[in-house]
């Protein structure tokens, strides 16, 4: 064996020492990026299905929120109700004492003995009788719709509060919302990182391995007692050009 096939076998075991280092450093970074993976791959689903379970409470909320609505309006269009017959029945009222005032007969002396004597002084006292019963009447009914007019103001406020409080849990639920979707579009994009770099080592590893295997054979050769040809030494030079390209594709840089 001439010097330069010495050189040259020198060489082609200092690069299947560094091939096979590098491998089992990348055996070990795969390993790791697995690991990273899976851990991602169920925090996703975690927070996937924390998604599904806050959309569904963010659709409940809604449809609280939508008959809480729902209901104001409804309490709101009786209390309108309420309110105007309560209008009408001051009208009424008003027009009734005004009626009233106008046929009771003055109070003094003269006037009695008027109504004494004249019939029509009786049908007026009938009158004036009558619109005071319907006052009192009319005055019964306000004070019935305006207790129950009450009750609808207070149910009304208590309808008022829950939408407060339905209008925080629904923000609260949307917050939630934006928080869990931003997390799961973080850890999509460091998933598809991490598969796009676990690609690369992995053919990179690919790759050193199959200019392992052609320095085992040329190595093997070698301790068999051949003789490193022309061709072999072209190839030693092509496997240290290949290895070089490799590690610099890879951010690497080669020693031999």
């Amino acid at each position: 064996m001439d010097e330069e096939e010495k050189e040259k076998l020198v060489i082609l075991n200092k690069i299947n020492n560094i091939l096979e280092e590098r491998v089992l450093i990348l055996n070990k970074v795969i390993e790791d990026q697995n690991q990273l993976i899976e851990q991602d791959k169920n925090q996703l689903q975690l927070i996937t299905e924390e998604i599904v379970k806050n959309e569904e409470e963010l659709s409940i909320i809604k449809e609280e929120k939508e008959k809480n609505t729902s209901d104001l309006e409804s309490i709101e269009s009786e209390m309108k109700d309420l309110q105007s017959e309560i209008d009408k029945g001051l009208a009424e009222i008003e027009i009734l004492a005004s009626q009233m005032n106008s046929q009771k007969p003055k109070d003094d002396a003269l006037s009695i003995i008027y109504s004494i004597l004249n019939p029509i002084g009786s049908i007026i006292e009938d009158i004036v009788f009558l619109c005071t019963n319907s006052i009192k009447e009319l005055e019964g009914k306000m004070n019935n719709l305006a207790n129950e007019l009450g009750k609808k103001g207070t149910n009304y406020s208590e309808f008022e509060q829950k939408k407060n409080q339905i209008e925080m849990k629904l923000n609260d639920a949307n917050c939630k919302n934006i928080y869990l979707n931003e997390q799961r579009g973080n850890l999509e994009i460091k998933l598809k990182e991490l598969g796009i770099q676990k690609t690369k080592n992995e053919d990179f590893k690919l790759n050193l391995q199959l200019l392992k295997s052609k320095c085992l054979i040329l190595i093997d050769e070698t301790n068999q007692g051949k003789e490193l040809l022309d061709a072999d030494i072209n190839m030693v030079l092509e496997i240290q050009d290949n290895l070089k390209l490799l590690y610099s594709k890879n951010g690497l840089i080669l020693l031999i």
